[in-house]
């Protein structure tokens, strides 16, 4: 039964991480292909002979003849409305920080640009990986409050010799939209203000979630996801072990799968105790890879009745810690009827 569980913890990683690529797209434009995560409300193309790297719940592909070239496109719904100037300078601001060692030079600051024939604005960066000074831009545009943003990656020195392929790729790039409707709003009377419900009506929990997240109450499955690209997502699950054991046991046992399924596992950071649902509760924090791409998970694991109970929230490393609030708010809106 614990093999099960983990698996299904495994499954639900890699949902994050393995969301699916597009099929073969007859609307691609000749001699490109799309290199685009299924529900993304854009669509990426890039030369046939690019390598798409999908994988990691990223839209993007990279050009193995040159090393540092790379296109990426992800979208991000703010909570709050955003511009797409306000957008960019949280972003440069963040990359800054990122690239703090690697002798990051903002060049371009909100510059007018278009994608899509949409306007957008674009600000570019540089930065050193080793030796090689890399020119990056992000290029954003605002669709019914989406903030959508293409980026690009080239060696500076490459700039020039690449600039027409990166205009094709920036030329060919399709905004689509919304590509999914937004399931049925279940609320109860003691939903917290804000929140709404994410898991089945007739569970023996309530598991509520900030308005802003995805999820389906009536779909049986107690889960919710953030709308931008990775797909933040958290989940709770439940298992009755067969021995007594500590919430420690437990983990250390799940660990155990973990360390053998999951590409560069690591633990970070300290065990935190909080309090879930009025029964004390430890949260485990641990990091793993998907083609290159650094995923981090929370999971809070509590005992309730008996049966241990995991809440766990998964996410890129890039966007884990914006939406920890949100997280800390399901942790502590989660109660037993």
């Amino acid at each position: 039964m614990l093999k099960k569980i983990t698996a299904m913890f495994l499954a639900i990683v890699f949902c994050l991480c393995v969301v699916g690529c597009s099929a073969t797209d007859p609307d691609a434009p000749e001699g490109m292909k799309s290199a685009t995560v299924s529900g993304e409300p854009f669509v990426l193309y890039v030369p046939q002979s690019w390598t798409s790297n999908t994988a990691s719940g990223i839209s993007g592909a990279y050009y193995a003849a040159v090393d540092g070239l790379s296109v990426s496109a992800r979208y991000f719904t703010p909570a709050e409305a955003m511009t797409r100037d306000e957008y960019l300078d949280m972003c440069m601001s963040a990359l800054s920080l990122e690239y703090a060692a690697s002798e990051f030079l903002l060049t371009e600051n909100k510059a007018a640009a278009t994608l899509d024939g949409r306007d957008a604005v674009r600000s570019s960066f540089e930065f050193k990986n080793g030796d090689t000074v890399i020119r990056a831009s992000q290029i954003c545009a605002d669709v019914d409050g989406m903030l959508i943003s293409l980026y690009i990656y080239c060696p500076k020195a490459e700039l020039e010799a690449r600039s027409e392929v990166v205009e094709e790729i920036r030329g060919a790039f399709k905004i689509i939209g919304a590509t999914e409707s937004a399931p049925e709003v279940v609320t109860t009377k003691d939903t917290p203000d804000g929140m709404k419900l994410a898991s089945d009506e007739d569970i023996e929990y309530r598991f509520f979630v900030p308005e802003s997240w995805i999820c389906d109450a009536k779909s049986g499955a107690s889960e919710a996801y953030y709308p931008e690209s990775g797909r933040p997502n958290v989940t709770v699950t439940s298992y009755v072990p067969d021995l007594s054991m500590t919430v420690n046991d437990y983990f250390l046992m799940c660990e155990e799968t973990y360390k053998a399924e999951l590409e560069g596992y690591e633990r970070v950071g300290d065990v935190t105790e909080r309090r879930v649902a009025d029964r004390l509760a430890y949260s485990y924090t641990f990091k793993t890879v998907a083609e290159g791409k650094t995923i981090l998970v929370m999971q809070t694991i509590f005992v309730y009745d008996s049966s241990f109970y995991t809440i766990t929230y998964t996410a890129l490393e890039d966007s884990f810690g914006g939406h920890m609030a949100d997280v800390e708010a399901m942790l502590g809106a989660l109660k037993f009827r």
